[in-house]
């Protein structure tokens, strides 16, 4: 039967093609664009994960709703497609289109369109949708209603949230930096849904009309216990989806699945889900332009890449809560997410120092040698750790008085010398011991402080601990584990941190374990359980928290022993509160760290008034970044795992952490010379800069080969040297949301090569490393970006990219440049920072094409609380025409003790005739030109209290 009297077959015609494959036909009825789905080849569809356990047969996948379609190099189970899979839209569409375009309503955008489309209030537009009967049954609990809203916030930000009415399900508990809703008045995105009535989102840029969200690829579902949804990216330049050991930093499209839960899980092979969640992903599109799209969600997750190209996300409970960043650049991007999830902290220009550390000193004499060996070889060093070695029994603020006898003098003489000192805690308590014994725990039980089980589900055996859910970790006892979310934890916390500091003055908190991590869940007994004791671990119910009926890639790689979802922590059955709402830990789970990291932030805020915390923390979470230091975790002294080390400092600075590094030369393993030394070489450049192993291997600190000790002093003097630029990118990240470690491609997105560059890295704009990571290596290929690129060491100009070239690098050599265009300041080093905050400044001026460089430092007295959110320390640099201008927008007080000593000014093209400070010349012998180098360097002392002016004359004139 036709239409308007034409043939089915006459009136089809193909009108869309999305990302390379037919999707949609359609016809114009009346000025009406009707879609009806052509059938899209299988291998465009999402993935059916289910069944799980003994991977998908085909009577498996047919018997769930899904597809059949196998084939050698690709999974054979999908969805179908959103045409029988998925929802329809309820709400009566608006009897007007346009013809010939996607046949879209603007959700969110202007009009009386969308009025009638179910536009409520200002920025926001709800859709109620209905389940298709059709749609595979693939988790019991298929939701038959839902609503969608579209909410704008701003013309680069809006938000797609799907809950189910009338039921209150779970929400991420963590708070957002969002405006109001409003419709912007010049909006970067369109948001379009298919008036076929199907539920399919597309989102377009709309000064390049480029699709750059579209779930036209189907696999949309919403379940009690299972949620996904799907979308074709409009690029291969996949970024993001945290935390995982993977090898690049573009994501391989090849179906590869990413799992998202924390995880006590050391960095390994690729695809293993690690300490923390971050469900954000960045899209460079083929023109340069980039977005991000958060799924603030903090269930167990995973995200499955598409050859397509596209991506799926998959969660096991809460709601669908996307969060679009249109950009368009890279760093607008990540400025965007932080602005939302909360900006990075500046950290206190000490904690920007090299530190040192190991688990297995043993003894306070230990300790104290690596500290003289450092010293001795004159390696800078401003921070020292404990680890777990140093408590008594393993227990949380106690120290070992025999093995560590003398600990609070050491420390007192220590910070005398300039030195910090950073103690270790885990949150797993020691539940067992005698009345009188451990008064932390039973300030614990009397303030009810802890996770426990859901009322009448505790083990019959609970050894006294009432419905308090007990584990086994470090200490020789059972342990019970703090719920953060309590306001009781939160002050009983802060207490014990408050307590512990009149014994020993530690200056920061490292808080490790946090996932929460829990040995031998599951199984017949943890593998550190006391000998002679008879055989215990925490077992989990069999119960739909945990033993959900998705979950997920989690239990499939790593050392998933049990595998379970509540292998390596506790039961996700586990019961917490914040005093108003319970929350199970199946929810709350990956939020742990975050709530830990929080309460010990706002504990040393009472040790230290008006001074900047250091927290270290290993588990992390969208937010993290506003209170948190982050390592990588338990690395390996492996090559590759230095490789990955980098690409885990691109993903963080990303994520909204940019104070991150790895443990230099590896915690687990034992590295050799050349290892330690190329790796102390790319640590100097790290933002959180630590050496750092484990128990019963070697010393690794630098000091123990003198080949490594003396690369280790010139490196860290270098890091040293420019320590202000670094801290005044700190500062640019606190107050704007920029990154500080960045990828190539961060600052060249048009540049196709540099998308796949994870073997250098930029500090900020100005500074490049190219370090190497490759065993043997005496050289390395360098990639040179478009512009003026000079060795940062040799004052030469090395390249005019974008080109590649091959450089010398024998061990003693990290190549690093600084980039034409940019200034970078910088002061004298010394061992540490207190005595090298004492030292002259100075200036490298890299001059561009243009003859034009500019820059800016941040300075201030390096730890006070009250300045963090001011831009009053901070002073413009700039080089034009011969000038160089320094515009002091800091206080006297400040700048007093400053003194600016040199200026080096790489690229200049003459000598000088006459140079002009503030007016007045000074002699010819206060400057030197390196013709060959082209570089002009100019001795002054000059206090900066006020503007500095400095002019430069040559052929007699400007």
């Amino acid at each position: 039967m036709g239409v308007g009297g034409r043939s089915l077959k006459t009136r089809r015609r193909t009108i869309a093609t999305v990302f390379g494959l037919t999707a949609f036909v359609a016809v114009t009825v009346a000025g009406i664009l009707i879609h009806d789905t052509y059938v899209i080849p299988p291998h465009a569809n999402a993935t059916c994960p289910f069944p799980v356990k003994a991977g998908a047969n085909e009577s498996q996948c047919l018997q769930v709703g899904c597809i059949w379609a196998p084939r050698s190099d690709a999974p054979s189970c999908y969805f179908p497609s959103a045409s029988s899979h998925g929802y329809t839209i309820s709400d009566a569409f608006p009897d007007a289109g346009a013809e010939g375009g996607d046949g879209g309503t603007e959700g969110g955008g202007r009009g009386k369109k969308d009025a009638e489309a179910g536009k409520t209030s200002e920025g926001i537009t709800k859709y109620t949708l209905k389940l298709k009967p059709s749609s595979a049954q693939v988790v019991e609990n298929m939701k038959e209603t839902l609503q969608a809203e579209v909410i704008e916030y701003a013309d680069h930000l809006f938000r797609i949230k799907v809950t189910v009415p009338g039921e209150q399900r779970y929400e991420v508990p963590v708070p957002l930096d969002l405006p109001a809703p409003s419709s912007p008045p010049s909006p970067l995105y369109k948001v379009s849904l298919e008036q076929s009535g199907n539920f399919i989102i597309k989102v377009t840029r709309n000064d390049t009309n480029k699709v750059i969200f579209d779930t036209s690829i189907g696999g949309f579902t919403y379940a009690e216990q299972f949620l996904q949804v799907s979308t074709g990216l409009p690029s291969n330049n996949l970024y993001g989806l945290g935390e995982h050991a993977h090898e690049s930093f573009r994501h391989d499209l090849a179906y590869k699945t990413w799992p998202m839960f924390a995880r006590d899980q050391p960095p390994g092979s690729a695809g293993e889900n690690l300490y923390g969640v971050h469900p954000m992903y960045v899209v460079v599109e083929e023109d340069g332009s980039s977005h991000a799209v958060l799924w603030l969600n903090s269930n167990a997750m995973e995200a499955e890449t598409m050859p397509l190209p596209g991506l799926t996300l998959r969660s096991i409970g809460g709601i669908i809560d996307l969060f679009f960043f249109l950009g368009p650049s890279p760093e607008q991007v990540v400025a965007q997410y932080t602005s939302v999830i909360g900006r990075p902290f500046l950290p206190p220009y000490w904690s920007l120092g090299f530190q040192l550390c190991r688990y297995g000193y043993n003894s306070l004499e230990n300790l104290t040698s690596a500290v003289s060996r450092t010293r001795r070889h004159g390696i800078p060093q401003d921070v020292q750790y404990a680890d777990i070695d140093h408590m008594d029994r393993r227990l949380d603020f106690t120290y070992d008085k025999e093995n560590f006898a003398g600990l609070p003098e050491y420390i007192r003489q220590v910070k005398s010398d300039g030195l910090r000192f950073i103690i270790i805690l885990d949150p797993a308590i020691n539940a067992e011991l005698p009345a009188g014994e451990y008064p932390v725990h039973e300030a614990g039980i009397a303030n009810d402080v802890y996770i426990t089980w859901p009322e009448g589900q505790a083990p019959d055996e609970n050894f006294g601990a009432g419905d308090v859910m007990l584990g086994y970790v470090w200490p020789d006892n059972r342990t019970a584990f703090p719920d953060f979310f309590r306001e009781k934890t939160k002050e009983w916390w802060k207490e014990q941190i408050v307590d512990f500091h009149k014994i020993l003055e530690f200056d920061g908190l490292w808080i490790d374990m946090n996932e929460p991590a829990n040995f031998g869940t599951n199984l017949d007994k943890p593998w550190n359980w006391p000998e002679g004791q008879d055989p215990w671990s925490l077992k989990c119910p069999e119960n739909k928290w945990d033993s959900p009926p998705y979950p997920t890639m989690m239990i499939r790689v790593g050392d998933n022993q049990s595998k379970k979802i509540s292998d390596h922590t506790i039961c996700m059955s586990g019961n917490q509160t914040d005093g108003t709402k319970t929350y199970l830990h199946y929810d709350v789970h990956s939020l742990y760290g975050l709530t830990e990291t929080i309460a010990t932030y706002n504990g040393l805020t009472e040790v230290f008034p008006n001074k900047r915390p250091v927290v270290l923390s290993r588990s992390t979470f969208p937010g993290s970044g506003k209170y948190a230091v982050h390592w990588l975790g338990d690395n390996a002294a492996d090559w590759k795992q230095m490789h990955m080390s980098i690409i885990g400092m691109f993903d963080f600075n990303m994520f909204g952490l940019p104070m991150v590094g790895a443990d230099v030369c590896g915690f687990f393993n034992e590295p050799d010379l050349e290892m330690c030394a190329r790796w102390m070489q790319v640590g100097a450049f790290y933002p959180f800069s630590r050496n750092h192993n484990t128990m019963g291997t070697a010393d690794q600190d630098p000091g123990i080969w003198p080949e490594v000790g003396e690369i280790s002093r010139e490196v860290l003097t270098l890091r040293y040297k420019y320590l202000p630029f670094l801290y005044s990118l700190f500062h640019k990240s606190h107050m704007h949301g920029n990154s500080v470690i960045r990828p190539l491609l961060n600052e060249f997105p048009a540049d196709v090569p540099a998308r796949d560059v994870d073997d250098q890295f930029l500090w900020g704009s100005g500074l490049m490393v190219a370090p190497v990571i490759t065993q043997g290596a005496t050289s390395r290929e360098v990639y040179f970006p478009q512009g003026l690129w000079y060795d940062l060491v040799y004052a030469k100009l090395v390249a005019t990219g974008p080109t590649t070239q091959t450089v010398s690098a024998p061990l003693e050599i990290i190549p690093v440049y600084v980039r034409g265009g940019y200034i970078l300041p910088y002061q004298v080093p010394a061992l540490n920072t207190v005595e090298s905050r004492k030292n002259p400044f100075g200036l490298t001026v890299a001059l561009d094409e243009l003859m034009i460089a500019l820059g800016e430092i941040f300075w201030d007295d390096g730890e006070a609380l009250e300045h963090v959110m001011s831009e009053s320390y901070m002073s413009k640099l700039a080089y034009y025409q011969e000038e160089l201008t320094m515009t002091v927008m800091h206080g006297q007080d400040v700048v007093a003790g400053i003194n600016l000593e040199t200026i080096d000014i790489l690229g200049f093209p003459k000598d000088a005739q006459r140079i002009s400070v503030n007016g007045a010349d000074i002699t010819s012998s206060s400057w030197q030109y390196d013709a060959d180098a082209r570089l002009l360097s100019i001795y002054i002392s000059v206090p900066l209290a006020d503007d500095l002016n400095i002019k430069i004359y040559y052929d007699n004139g400007l």
